[in-house]
């Protein structure tokens, strides 16, 4: 392929909607591009260094190939959206035996759009011909033959023991392949699928919110680890379906199902059917096990459940948030050991972007609304360690009913996230930072998205504008509902 048309085609995706708010997705695509030349010596401790240059200690391989079926997740969407006429295919070999026996070394490739505009898999390594584990000879007596035989088959059954006895290859990924989950090891082996005969439905996957439908973890502390896979089945009616976290064993056993929301008197009726967006685990800590951590919002309509199940499934305890939080993180934001629940999205209390922090030890209530149609009742009053709202801009109210806050990065206590002013198509980023005393320390326009936006809509008309300094300057008024000392959250020294 043309360098230049690949790298055309690189700077394409990255600059498209589909990427807009994925900027670790955007960081790994980079790197992988920026070394086309030793595809065969990249490693993932490279790729680490690159992702995460502050946590190499705490990350592995796994973790590398958790991102890079993130970023074949994201480019597939973005390929049967925004890119469907695109001249340049962008691909990722799965890194396994090719037809020579040799490994495939390349991370990414290219290749012009072909009739069907699939990339081409990479050959695997087919066994032809095996050799039979013993032979008999015609003319052994039939003493010898049975001999032979009957130690043949206490090796079998002693074979067989061990295998049943000897814990399992642990999967480290999984993907989707059509109507199926398909679950590998760290090689990219399949261990094994689970086929769903009622379909998976339908792009929702491969949507901006759901980062990934799988979760691996250890939950029991037992070595062994489990599959945690939120399903949506395919919608075969015009009515929604709530989704399901499904648990299986690390042998591929289902465990337990749960299925999240409850009927709320606030809906007038609406059918209790609640879509999954967000899944995480608490990692054990002191006397705490494992905890799951999945936020869920109503479909249609405004209700999001933040729940807590422990690790077989049972629901603990549950916060409701008056707005869809489809964004979560964990992070120590006190240096004390213990993770916080970080969540973004928006809130239905003054129709703006929103973050809240809770402690995974107190989940339960429901968030204090200013508008009553918006209030949940029959909860209790949250307890949130921190909620706040972000600004919208002019251009924002103009077009939209409200902002979004998307992607919270937790990075030693500090909290970076994103605010979407443009919500169809998605973009118009505004960045946020704030320190670990929760002061604001840089609130700006990402890249020119947001002041392109502005200038092409406010270009003529009799509000006709250029984005001005105090409205820029409005972008640092964040405004605490819970856990500050003040209205707004206090300004440091802003990054220019």
């Amino acid at each position: 392929m043309d360098p230049g048309a690949v790298r055309d085609q690189i700077d394409r995706i990255l600059r498209s909607p589909s990427f807009a708010t994925k900027s670790q997705l955007r960081k790994l695509l980079q790197v992988l591009h920026n070394h086309p030349n030793s595809q065969a010596t990249l490693t993932a401790e490279f790729v680490i260094n690159e992702l995460w240059p502050t946590e190499i200690k705490t990350k592995q391989a796994k973790d590398v190939a958790t991102e890079m079926n993130r970023l074949r997740r994201a480019v597939k969407f973005y390929y049967d959206h925004e890119g469907k006429t695109d001249p340049v295919i962008i691909y990722f070999p799965k890194r396994a035996p090719s037809g020579d026996g040799h490994p495939e070394t390349r991370w990414i490739d290219a290749m012009p759009r072909n009739g069907t505009g699939v990339p081409p898999s990479p050959a695997i390594a087919q066994v032809s011909n095996p050799r039979s584990w013993w032979q008999v000879n015609r003319r052994q007596d039939w003493g010898r033959t049975l001999l032979i035989v009957t130690f043949g088959l206490i090796g079998l059954v002693g074979y067989v023991s061990m295998r049943l006895l000897a814990k399992p290859e642990q999967p480290q990924s999984a993907r989707l392949e059509g109507s199926q989950l398909v679950v590998t090891n760290g090689e990219g082996k399949e261990l094994w699928r689970k086929a769903f005969p009622e379909g998976i439905g339908p792009d929702w996957y491969y949507a901006v919110y759901l980062h990934t439908p799988v979760w691996l973890a250890d939950l029991e502390g037992n070595g062994h680890t489990s599959v945690l896979f939120i399903y949506s089945p395919a919608a075969h009616t015009a009515e929604p379906h709530s989704s399901t976290l499904i648990c299986y064993s690390d042998r591929g056993d289902e465990k337990w199902r749960w299925t999240p929301g409850r009927e709320l008197p606030e809906l007038h009726g609406t059918p209790a059917t609640y879509k999954i967006y967000a899944l995480r685990v608490l990692k054990a800590a002191g006397k705490r096990p494992p905890r799951i951590v999945v936020s869920s919002a109503h479909d249609p309509w405004w209700p999001d459940q933040i729940a807590l199940l422990d690790a077989k499934g049972a629901l603990l305890s549950d916060y409701w948030h008056s707005g869809a939080l489809p964004y979560l993180t964990l992070g120590d934001l006190d240096g004390d050991g213990r993770e916080e629940i970080i969540a973004t999205g928006m809130s239905e209390y003054d129709h703006r972007a929103t973050l809240v922090v809770l402690d995974p030890d107190r989940v339960f209530g429901a968030s204090t609304e200013a508008q009553p149609e918006f209030q949940i009742h029959g909860m209790g009053q949250a307890q949130e360690r921190l909620r706040l709202l972000f600004p919208r801009s002019d251009l924002n109210r103009a077009l939209f009913q409200y902002n979004e806050a998307t992607d919270p990065v937790v990075d030693h206590g500090v909290i970076r996230l994103t605010v979407l002013e443009c919500i169809k198509p998605r973009g118009c980023p505004i960045w946020y930072e704030f320190n670990k005393g929760i002061r604001l320390m840089a609130a700006y326009a990402g890249g020119d998205d947001f002041r392109s936006a502005h200038e092409r809509f406010y270009r003529t008309g009799s509000n006709a504008h250029t984005l001005s300094a105090a409205e820029q300057a409005a972008f640092e008024k964040v405004r605490c509902l819970v856990g500050c000392n003040t209205e707004f959250v206090p300004v440091g020294n802003l990054v220019p």
